[in-house]
């Protein structure tokens, strides 16, 4: 087999982002200590560690800021999210569940990375069901030194199912992050998908190998 891992995004990959979600909880964040961003300057952050993105967008909009005031920012951030996805239902991108599943049938692991911190992803998780029976390994921004477009994600996942060639890694996600992620981490695929943030416009400027509309066309190349 020439790929052994497949590393799947979660918002605006797996997971729907109803009433975008994410970038309305950014927006609510940064209105409690009074900015007001811009929606395509969070659009452009997306993907990134939380607290990455939002001293991106304070750099962004030429305004100082101390790392207080960004955790402060992103603990309002994580507070109106996460209250979210604990109190509304959530649903995954269509064919999510099915794909894993077929993928796990021919010999595939299955991953999920993140730019959310473990709090919130524990809490989709759960909503949705998916526990390791569907998905092999999870981890998240705050679990590694960098987030997106480091590699260092997809390198600890390397290193927990024993793989010392990242080109035995397929890379998936919505946004620019994503696919530099798997530029940069030397994946063996790059796949972007084109029912999230970003259209095909956006991404095509950033390393992919393929970009796709649905879950079926990315089982087809997958499973061919």
């Amino acid at each position: 087999m020439k790929y052994k891992l497949i590393v799947f995004d979660i918002a605006g990959t797996t997971l729907q982002d109803d009433n975008d979600v994410v970038t309305h909880a950014f927006t609510e964040a940064f209105r409690k200590v009074g900015i007001e961003p811009a929606e395509s300057k969070i659009k452009q952050v997306m993907g990134y560690k939380k607290i990455d993105a939002i001293n991106m967008v304070l750099s962004d909009m030429s305004i100082e800021h101390s790392e207080e005031f960004s955790d402060e920012i992103h603990t309002h951030f994580l507070e109106i999210l996460n209250h979210y996805y604990q109190n509304h239902d959530i649903h995954e991108i269509d064919g999510s569940t099915k794909t894993f599943t077929a993928l796990k049938e021919n010999g595939y692991r299955v991953a999920l990375n993140t730019g959310f911190s473990r709090s919130t992803t524990d809490i989709i998780l759960k909503q949705l069901g998916w526990d390791n029976r569907l998905v092999d390994a999870t981890i998240c921004s705050d679990e590694v030194d960098s987030g997106r477009p480091s590699a260092d994600m997809i390198n600890q996942l390397a290193g927990q199912f024993h793989i010392t060639d990242n080109r035995e890694i397929v890379k998936i996600g919505d946004t620019p992050s994503d696919l530099l992620e798997g530029k940069n981490a030397g994946c063996g695929l790059g796949i972007g998908v084109l029912h999230g943030t970003h259209s095909a416009e956006e991404l095509k400027p950033f390393p992919h190998d393929y970009l796709v509309s649905n879950m079926n066309e990315l089982l087809s190349i997958l499973t061919d």
